[in-house]
């Protein structure tokens, strides 16, 4: 276990006639204040727990670490012996309170990105959502980042979300310096770097521990970089998000509203919250004067309401999701989604470990990087598809179980039958990945 100099207390000590600050744990050194020492504390073979000497580092008879603000041994000697020197004086302090109390100028943090261990409910933003939830959350783009067969290289590749629109002069800036400093002394360095940093900090986001996750906001932007230290994986991969972007889809987003005889009003961004509102308040509204209006053009969340209304009068909701249909602007986009003739934006994706907790979505690709992730994709579950125009969605093959299959489902659908593009793309795909896989028909498409 670690703990953080800047916020955790630890013991007042003295060593070697010097105040000192005192801990059992270990202290991140890449936390340890511009111009103070860090050392650890070694016992012996013998004596396993007692304090013997003084070391720059001990990782098998560690028996504490010493914060000090000025050096306790010189610098190349190996260690330097304690011989009853070290002495706890009572009394717990943070490093604030050690330099009040010494007389001391407090050191500044001077890092300029404080990476913080992720918590299980931010697991999400360590992975590639679909085309609405990066609108929301103001998805800049994500890094992946591999550290080659030796673990000491760094290759990475850049994948935008959002059609590339948030990449700003500003964003690239920050990104660099970010990986920068990352690659300098961090988890970035290399992948024995990685391994010690995630021992050391936690914050895993799998419950095999085998990837952890760290997030960290400058200026305005939110950095969620997931790290999984292991040979013959991708060890990183850096999601990256604008929070003023994100506030704005955030405002443009309003589920619903409600309003009360007592004049109170509220608006919903989240269509749980709505839902629970509408719930809660209904046997009641004769007396709160409880109204709402939903604003939303979600299938689900309109079908969501009248379940609601439907069981509070003891009735079921004969209507299915697909009966709500689309909004007129959905209906619209998709028919012109099927105009032949004019041109068309084509965003392809690949799924993995589809129908699990770990399904991935790799989107906004080209043709040629689908295939490619696909092919390179070693999961017995993946499916790889097209995107046209935002609005209509086609599966074109997949692999279940190992086995791989090729889909028809183009030749039906209005917005793909007749597109040069697609039978393009068909030829292209069977070319790569084999003719001779058998063909299935699957229903896709819609929204």
């Amino acid at each position: 276990m670690s703990i953080n100099v800047w916020t955790d207390p630890m013991q007042h000590a003295e060593l070697f006639g010097k105040p000192v600050l005192f801990t059992n744990w270990l202290i991140l050194r890449d936390l340890v204040p511009k111009g103070w020492h860090c050392y650890d504390l070694q016992g012996t073979q013998n004596n396993p727990n007692g304090h013997a000497a003084l070391v720059d580092r001990e990782n098998i008879f560690h028996t504490g670490t010493i914060l000090s603000p000025q050096p306790l041994k010189r610098e190349g000697t190996v260690s330097r012996r304690v011989n009853g020197s070290f002495h706890l004086l009572g009394e717990e302090m943070t490093l604030e309170q050690f330099c009040e109390k010494h007389d001391l100028e407090y050191p500044q943090d001077t890092r300029e990105f404080i990476l913080r261990p992720a918590s299980p409910d931010e697991a999400g933003l360590f992975y590639s959502m679909d085309a609405e939830e990066d609108r929301v959350l103001g998805t800049v783009g994500h890094l992946r980042i591999d550290f080659g067969h030796g673990g000491k290289e760094f290759w990475h590749t850049w994948w935008p979300h959002n059609d590339d629109q948030f990449n700003t002069p500003e964003f690239k800036d920050i990104l660099q310096r970010f990986v920068d400093s990352l690659r300098q002394d961090g988890p970035l360095k290399d992948l024995k770097a990685m391994s010690t940093y995630c021992w050391q900090h936690g914050g895993p986001i799998t419950e095999d521990k085998r990837s952890y996750g760290y997030l960290v906001e400058v200026g305005n932007y939110r950095l969620c970089l997931r790290c999984t230290p292991v040979m013959g994986d991708y060890q990183g991969y850096l999601y990256c998000y604008d929070l003023h972007q994100q506030e704005l889809a955030q405002h443009r987003r309003i589920i619903g509203k409600a309003t009360f005889t007592n004049g109170d009003q509220k608006e919903f961004t989240s269509a749980r919250e709505y839902l629970q509102m509408i719930w809660e308040e209904l046997p009641d509204r004769n007396i709160t004067g409880f109204r709402f209006e939903t604003l939303t053009d979600d299938p689900e969340v309109k079908k969501a309401v009248d379940d609601i209304l439907l069981d509070f009068g003891g009735e079921g909701n004969p209507r299915r999701t697909c009966n709500y249909g689309l909004a007129e602007e959905g209906k619209r986009q998709l028919q012109a989604a099927a105009e032949p003739g004019v041109p068309h934006q084509y965003e392809w994706f690949v799924i993995t470990e589809i129908n699990t907790p770990k399904e991935q979505h790799c989107q906004e690709l080209t043709l040629e990087d689908a295939i490619q992730t696909y092919e390179d994709s070693p999961q017995p579950e993946k499916r790889l598809g097209v995107t046209k125009n935002g609005i209509a969605t086609v599966d074109l093959v997949c692999t279940c179980e190992g086995e791989q299959r090729f889909f028809e489902d183009y030749k039906k659908l209005a917005s793909f039958r007749e597109d040069p593009v697609i039978a393009t793309a068909v030829e292209r795909i069977h070319e790569k990945l084999g003719q001779d896989a058998p063909c299935q028909e699957m229903q896709m498409g819609g929204m």
